[in-house]
């Protein structure tokens, strides 16, 4: 008979290691491309990181969660107010409430920059399976064969490539798509246009939060240095 290992009891070295681990981040970090899109993710790391350490509700209602992080945090040194520590009082009073009511401009900043990247990713993904999906159309009217013929007559999400991709017999390179192309640049050219014009109103409306979002930066770090 096998004998059962039993586990060692969780350390207070493993329990500090992965509560620190808790601590988001402080540079932005860019995740791989979505298949759809083709657009990036970016995490938007918050001007305090240390603010974020016990937001987590596993750190209140039960043991710290053992799941490994999707980033290397180690990689990612952050924040540190070990030297606030040693300040009187009072000024440790003036700079923490300072720091909080940075850090709710911050986290306003940073759903700004989210909402963005959300209105980004709605539209690409949107627009790319539209192109997909009347491409594969053409082709099949012209006699090619399109992803869901190869898979058995089911929709495949994301689609995939088309036959316009791959150099078969019946393919795309006996059909001409310049006919498909002009007729869906025709027939999108407003939807391009509407979207051009709400991206540049919302960039151009995040110039002055971009502006205000870096002078809190330095505004933090010559208070800190103010009060020595």
């Amino acid at each position: 008979p096998r004998r059962r290992v039993r586990p060692p009891p969780p350390s207070s070295t493993s329990t500090t290691t992965t509560t620190s681990s808790l601590v988001p981040p402080s540079r932005d970090l860019i995740g791989p491309p979505c298949p759809l899109s083709n657009l990036r993710p970016v995490y938007y790391a918050p001007l305090f990181p240390s603010l974020h350490a016990g937001a987590s509700p596993s750190s209140s209602l039960g043991p710290p969660s053992s799941r490994p992080h999707p980033y290397s945090l180690a990689e990612f040194p952050t924040t540190s107010t070990s030297s606030s520590a040693s300040l009187p009082p009072g000024r440790r009073a003036r700079l923490e409430s300072l720091r909080r009511h940075l850090a709710e401009k911050d986290l306003a900043w940073r759903l700004t920059r989210y909402r963005l990247d959300a209105f980004n990713q709605a539209f690409w993904s949107r627009q790319n399976a539209r192109f997909l999906r009347a491409r594969d159309e053409f082709l099949a009217r012209h006699g090619a064969r399109a992803p869901d013929e190869e898979a058995g007559g089911e929709e495949v999400f994301p689609p995939g490539p088309s036959a316009a991709l791959r150099d078969e017999r019946g393919g795309a390179s006996d059909v001409d798509l310049a006919q498909f192309y002009k007729a869906y640049l025709e027939e999108t050219k407003g939807e391009y246009a509407r979207y051009n014009t709400q991206l540049w109103r919302l960039q151009g409306a995040m110039l002055w939060p971009a502006l205000k979002a870096v002078a809190r930066e330095w505004r933090w770090r010559w208070e800190c240095w103010r009060a020595g």
